[in-house]
């Protein structure tokens, strides 16, 4: 007794799978030797049904299992056959309220002693919590939980992990979600399909709602064909409606709209009324995503009709909550106000389900700014935002935190927009400050360091999944092989399910403080009908009114687009500048300017922009922070860093004339998934640059040079004591997963590592580096939302870098060399960082040379300071050479 009390519940799942198929195939014998008649024999077939989650098909042999029973007098396995039946009519005929209310009073029969029915009647009490309030269902899973695994049903019990963490999802506690449900999705990729097919389905849905379309057609595809191949299983009903949805996202309309018309026949047919709730409502979302608003809100009307009958109360939430917007759109305020109040009032039903809240609070907020009831608006968004900063508490990943903060970005930006309108800049400025930069604060406020280790297995499984990718060529692997990789990295969730608290966001009168009277602070909100700048100087604090969203992400799109073609378009140049800076007085007396972007405007360079034929670099230092609050806490750390003096390392990977090993280069290339799939090439001139720089620079230095760069060698050196450090390598961008953008070093023998620096790594690197440059392509870029954008930059500032020079398109290394020679010959006459970067820019466009070979590179997080003593350095001018 003692040894078996000692051994751990996980272990016992673990341990119990084994035992489980061994079952099963005892199981399989011991059914063909009974009557097929007998009630026993209808009971296990029925669970063998519902094991697959085809309730409907169990539910007739269950019934009439029922019956025998009850006439054998065995009430204990007559009502272990009635609650059974409950699934299968849960939205047909009495509603989940009334079935849950029956089923609590059937746990206190005598025959609901009996330990097997007592585990059904919690199993099917457990389903219909899920669907009807999270907080009853996480606490009866836990119950199923416990008592599966004491009668060894361990498959069972991995569910009841399972629904435990999609419950903690509704529940807003995210890092319990994911850790729960990815355990019980890889139990039952091994033993259990029902549960495969849930997990993966549940998995997707959730992606689908922080709107990463593409990344959730992988499990829901998943789900799909595996109930294809699973005989006697259920129809994925979740798992298409969510594939409905990610359809819409990317654009396929009218491949949604055609997968819908299927499921709502489907749906009808069996009078599956919940389910009809959810179809009519994602086809709502792809009429609106098509711009057809009449019949978006006739489906939204239709769903909530049927949420009502079978009081589903967290479809009437999300559903009511979409056709408030819709009718505000319309502006229909006062059926707007209807819609959300209805909304609000069923969360009421559910009141620990926080997920839908913030974003109908501030829904209504908006309804009543309409209205003209400020008081209440301002009282609706302040708690909206208490809310939502309390589920970004529960995050698991920082990628989560931006994937969040993305999908209820409006709840920030419209109290952004009520308050300002108001004239309370300083509390508007505050509010933005709260999603601004909230994970580069977080980093830089609550650090953590991982110090060189040997990897764990599952580490050692990743790097061994990315090397086998180096090793294929075949189509067929590879794509398992990237499946087996995202497997892995859903298991990447640090042991601790705390994130960091959110530091407090600067106060507007201190970031003016920090500010100095030549510089101007440009914090912009992207919005529709109108988006907005608010300008900061020490001094004076003004919002002005811009373009709306859409027009301006368009022209910063265009524009981009012109550069990269080698052009030089002025007057887009200068619509982009009267846009977002020609309305803006105070930059007029002002030599620095200090941008906070918003959505595309992370990919715009803003030196580019032109003003009366002369581009804002000939007048301007332009610099990048995440946020003010970010931007404060770097200009008061800098002085408060200690490191040894080394002042630079320099690494340079692909210095051969000879092109890189083309197995290693097509690796690469699959390895991570950037916008453009271009080959490597070498970098020749990287060496040069990297050993011209050094010379630059005060000693002693350390330089990693071809086969030495890698990516193992850089990891052991001791970088928070380094000052400079410079990575003139090949970067790769996964706008669909973040986490793998990349910074490419040299192939590796017999390594643990990859060859790949990836986000997640950067950031528990632990650096005090005054400057980090990214001489290396692409490294700007990432996917961008309202609360920033998610790129090696910003790992780079987590990890603990005061300022990031970084590329926003692929550059010619030859051009890149020499930019970066200049720059650094002008930090080494102790210019500042930002200056010291126009400079070298300035140098290249007097000679003629268009925005795209000098605009690329931008500089984010402190611009100002000189990076090193007067008495340390000794320059030889070589800017004539």
């Amino acid at each position: 007794m003692a040894m078996r009390a000692a051994i751990l519940p996980k272990l016992r799942i673990a341990a119990g799978l084994l035992l489980a198929v061994l079952l099963s195939v005892v199981g399989c014998h011991v059914l063909r030797r009974r009557n097929p008649a007998s009630p026993e024999a209808l009971l296990k077939r029925a669970d063998e049904m519902s094991w697959l989650n085809n309730w409907i098909a169990a539910e007739p042999l269950y019934r009439q299992a029922e019956i025998e029973f009850a006439q054998k007098h065995q009430p204990s396995k007559a009502l272990y056959a009635q609650v059974s039946e409950m699934p299968a009519h849960s939205e047909s005929s009495v509603g989940i309220p009334a079935q849950i209310a029956i089923l609590t009073k059937d746990l206190k029969l005598p025959e609901a002693r009996e330990p097997e029915t007592r585990l059904r009647v919690l199993t099917i009490l457990g389903m219909l919590e899920v669907n009807y309030d999270s907080g009853m269902a996480r606490e009866t899973w836990t119950h199923v939980e416990d008592l599966a695994l004491r009668r060894h049903h361990y498959l069972l019990a991995s569910r009841a992990v399972g629904e435990q963490g999609i419950a903690a999802f509704l529940l807003g506690d995210m890092a319990t979600a994911k850790k729960d449900v990815v355990k019980a999705w890889f139990v039952a990729k091994a033993a259990d399909p029902g549960a495969h097919i849930r997990y993966a389905s549940m998995y997707g849905t959730g992606l689908v709602e922080l709107h990463r379309y593409k990344e959730a057609l992988g499990p829901l595809d998943e789900a799909i064909e595996v109930a294809k191949d699973t005989p006697g299983a259920a129809y994925p009903s979740i798992a298409i409606n969510a594939k409905i949805g990610a359809l819409s996202g990317l654009g396929k309309g009218q491949e949604a709209l055609a997968l819908a018309g299927d499921e709502m026949e489907r749906v009808g047919r069996y009078h599956l009324v919940e389910h009809t709730a959810d179809v009519y409502q994602i086809r709502a979302g792809v009429y609106e995503a098509m711009g057809n608003w009449d019949q978006a809100i006739s489906d939204y009307r239709q769903s909530a009709q049927y949420a009502k009958q079978v009081s589903h109360w967290r479809g009437l939430t999300q559903v009511d909550g979409l056709l408030a917007k819709a009718y505000l759109h319309q502006g229909a305020l006062e059926s707007a106000l209807a819609a959300i109040n209805e909304a609000i009032e069923a969360n009421e039903h559910i009141p620990d389900e926080l997920y839908f809240v913030p974003k109908n609070l501030a829904i209504k907020a908006e309804i009543m700014a309409r209205i003209g009831d400020i008081k209440s608006s301002n009282e609706l968004y302040e708690k909206s935002a208490d809310i939502l900063d309390a589920l970004l508490s529960k995050v698991p990943t920082p990628t989560v935190e931006r994937q969040l903060l993305s999908d209820l970005s409006e709840v920030y930006s419209g109290y952004f927009v009520s308050l300002s309108n108001q004239g309370m800049t300083a509390d508007a400025f505050r509010v933005m400050e709260r999603a601004r930069g909230r994970v580069e604060a977080q980093a830089l406020t609550h650090h953590e360091v991982i110090a060189p280790h040997d990897p764990n297995p599952l580490e050692q499984r990743l790097t061994k999944l990315n090397l086998a990718l180096i090793d294929t060529d075949e189509s067929s692997v590879r794509s398992q092989l990237l499946n087996a990789i995202y497997q892995a990295e859903q298991q990447l969730t640090p042991d601790s399910a705390e994130v960091d608290t959110a530091p407090k966001p600067v106060e507007l009168r201190q970031l003016q403080r920090d500010l100095r009277s030549s510089e101007l602070f440009v914090e912009y909100v992207l919005d529709s009908p109108q988006s907005y700048a608010l300008a900061v100087t020490d001094r004076t604090v003004h919002r002005y009114t811009l373009p709306s969203k859409d027009i301006l992400s368009q022209e910063v799109t265009r524009y981009r687009s012109e550069i990269l073609q080698r052009k030089d378009d002025q007057a887009l140049a200068q619509q982009l500048f009267n846009g977002l800076l020609g309305g803006i007085p105070e930059l007029k007396d002002k030599q620095k300017l200090i941008v906070v972007p918003d959505g595309k405007l992370h990919l715009l360079p803003f030196s580019a922009l032109s003003n009366g034929g002369h581009y804002v670099l000939n007048s301007y230092v332009v610099s990048v922070a995440p946020s003010g609050t970010v931007f404060h806490i770097l200009r008061h750390r800098e002085n408060q860093i200690v490191r040894d003096n080394l002042p630079y390392v320099g690494v340079a990977a692909w210095t051969t004339n000879s092109s890189p090993p083309r197995k290693f280069l097509a690796s690469v290339l699959r390895a991570v998934s950037g916008p453009e799939r271009k080959e490597l090439i070498a970098l020749p001139e990287s060496r040069h640059e990297v050993e011209t720089i050094a010379a630059d620079l005060p000693k002693p230095n350390t330089i990693l040079l071809g086969e030495d760069a890698t990516e193992t060698n850089f990891k052991r050196l001791p970088l928070s004591q380094y000052n400079v450090v410079h990575l003139a390598l090949h970067g790769y961008v996964d706008p669909e997963f973040p986490d793998r953008s990349a910074l490419v070093f040299a192939p590796e023998q017999q390594s643990t590592d990859d060859s790949l620096l990836q986000v997640r790594e950067i950031r528990h690197l632990h650096l005090n580096a005054n400057l980090v440059t990214l001489s290396a392509c692409n490294t700007g870029l990432g996917p961008v939302g309202e609360e920033g954008v998610a790129n090696i930059v910003n790992a780079f500032i987590e990890a603990g870098s005061q300022s990031v020079v970084s590329a926003l398109w692929e550059l010619e290394d030859h051009s890149t060399t020499h930019l970066m020679t200049v720059f650094y010959e002008h930090l080494g006459r102790h210019e500042e960082r930002a200056e010291a970067l126009r400079q070298a820019q300035l140098e290249m466009l007097n000679s003629g040379s268009p925005p795209y070979y000098w605009a690329g590179f931008v500089l984010d997080g402190e611009p100002g300071g000189s990076l090193f003593q007067a008495s340390g350095v000794n320059i030889s001018s070589r800017s004539s050479q």
